[in-house]
């Protein structure tokens, strides 16, 4: 079995969707939809090479997502295809309603699509009201027949609950299982707030009825501030496909361009201590190792990703599975005791900075506006 050495996180610049959820987070920001694909300086070829698994170490696990619908980004399957060739496996974040594209995905050689997942992000409301609801059910199940895997996911927005009912009906009898849950989360606040007029009470009791362990994982590790040693950085890399400007995690005081020169290796160093108020995606990072030791009862695959269908297959073939199933602390060393305290004085020194400049932001907008 094939070791997970890393994770890899891709943000593709292409803000362009054909939904508009009301719970989408990306219209949380103050810009969004902007209706621009992602200018990629680099061909295919030139980025697989730059995710060589002798670069990267070893099989490496791939999400890639938009800033709007991934597959509407101009030649992403050949993008896609360029890296899953470099023996790595990758996660499609997708609403699988650009069936095009998904038509050329799986015409890929079996041993590619083996190492492919689609992330199907199941917009109930937005397909029943473009009636797109079979289309996104057709896609999901001709990917398993291909002989990829797909993991349906849905999000606990309020609007959904009168639809419950007949969205859980529709998904046992096209998808087998119940959809795993993610969390409606409210960017727009500084903490990250539940996106909800319920209480968390409330909030728990109406979606505990989907039975979903990422949805028990996220609530569990939700808005608690992680104060541990954190590997991102040397564990996963966060990395703009279009340029290929990488930083160690979301939030970051290490960066470099990985693309720029294939020759120069890639420096894999630690965040050390996060300022985020709760991991931002940590059901990806905590469950594929980046604080080591911890949460080590729950995988990525099995647990996050994969359903049981009530005729007992799944969701997720199980090569990939038991990919996705591995950890980064487990397959890559750690630092010594005086390493990890000379990363955490910089992560330290940029967090004061950071809150700082916060800080000084706020004060400068209040003295504006009494200017004003």
């Amino acid at each position: 079995m094939e070791k997970l050495k890393r994770m890899v996180m891709c943000a593709i610049p292409t803000s362009i969707c054909n939904f508009r959820c009301h719970y989408c987070y990306l219209s949380h920001r103050s810009v969004a939809f902007q209706g621009e694909q992602a200018n990629f300086c680099y061909p295919p070829e030139h980025i697989g090479k730059a995710f060589s698994k002798e670069r990267l170490g070893g099989a490496c696990f791939f999400n890639l997502c938009a800033d709007g619908e991934t597959l509407l980004t101009k030649r992403i399957d050949e993008y896609l295809k360029a890296i899953v060739e470099q023996g790595h496996y990758i996660e499609i974040v997708s609403n699988m309603t650009v069936t095009p594209v998904i038509d050329r995905i799986l015409t890929w050689d079996k041993d590619l699509l083996e190492r492919t997942e689609f992330k199907c992000s199941f917009h109930y409301l937005e397909l029943k009201n473009k009636g797109l609801l079979d289309v996104f059910a057709d896609n999901v199940n001709r990917s398993w027949a291909s002989g990829a895997s797909a993991s349906v996911e849905i999000t606990p927005a309020d609007e959904l609950i009168p639809h419950i009912d007949e969205c859980t009906a529709f998904s046992m009898k096209r998808f087998g299982a119940l959809p795993q849950l993610t969390i409606a989360r409210n960017d727009a606040t500084i903490r990250l707030e539940y996106l909800t007029k319920l209480s968390r009470e409330e909030y728990r009791k109406v979606w505990s009825r989907f039975d979903s362990p990422f949805w028990r994982f996220k609530t569990a590790i939700f808005k608690k501030r992680r104060k541990e040693f954190c590997y991102s950085g040397a564990y996963s890399l966060f990395v703009n496909l279009a340029t290929g400007k990488t930083g160690q995690c979301y939030i970051c005081w290490h960066r470099q361009n990985i693309f720029e020169d294939l020759s120069k290796p890639i420096e894999f160093l630690p965040v050390g201590r996060c300022c985020q108020p709760h991991c931002y995606n940590g059901h990806a990072l905590l469950t594929m190792g980046m604080i080591p030791g911890k949460f080590a009862d729950m995988r990525f695959g099995s647990n996050i990703r994969d359903r049981v269908r009530s005729d007992g297959t799944h969701w997720l073939n199980e090569k990939l599975r038991a990919f996705f199933d591995g950890r980064c602390d487990e397959n890559n060393e750690r630092l010594t005791g005086a390493e990890e305290r000379k990363i955490l004085a910089l992560s330290s020194i940029w967090a004061l900075g950071m809150r700082l400049k916060q800080v000084l932001s706020v004060v400068y907008h209040a003295i504006k506006k009494k200017l004003d």
